[in-house]
């Protein structure tokens, strides 16, 4: 989570199996564009079925637009789940730390 306190940046370590939505923005949306590259959204919505949980092509064109369809909603924030963030990652061989300023931790579960 993010909070400032005297305009300084506080970045608290959450973890994500305690996190349902992530706040979704236009550096979200260049990544996800960088990412999938050449690949339609089209190719990308077929990974993400083959995966198990289907990602619509409409729906990735909103992750790539979140300005345009923040707009609509009555909050004015586009936010993902966490099931359709990590399918996306799944699909393109990426990590969440691609889409969001985080650091990266990883323990090991005996």
């Amino acid at each position: 989570m993010l909070a400032s306190n005297n305009g300084r940046k506080i970045i608290t370590m959450i973890d994500i199996e305690h996190i349902a939505t992530f706040k979704w923005g236009n550096f979200q949306a260049e990544k996800l564009a960088q990412l999938r590259g050449n690949m339609s959204r089209r190719q990308l919505e077929q990974k993400t079925v083959e995966l198990g949980q289907k990602v619509a092509h409409q729906y990735i064109q909103q992750l790539e637009q979140p300005d345009y369809y923040a707009t609509r909603l009555k909050s004015g924030t586009l936010t993902v789940s966490t099931e359709v963030v990590n399918v996306l990652c799944q699909a393109l061989n990426a990590d969440i730390t691609d889409f969001f300023d985080t650091a990266k931790i990883v323990t090991v579960v005996a």
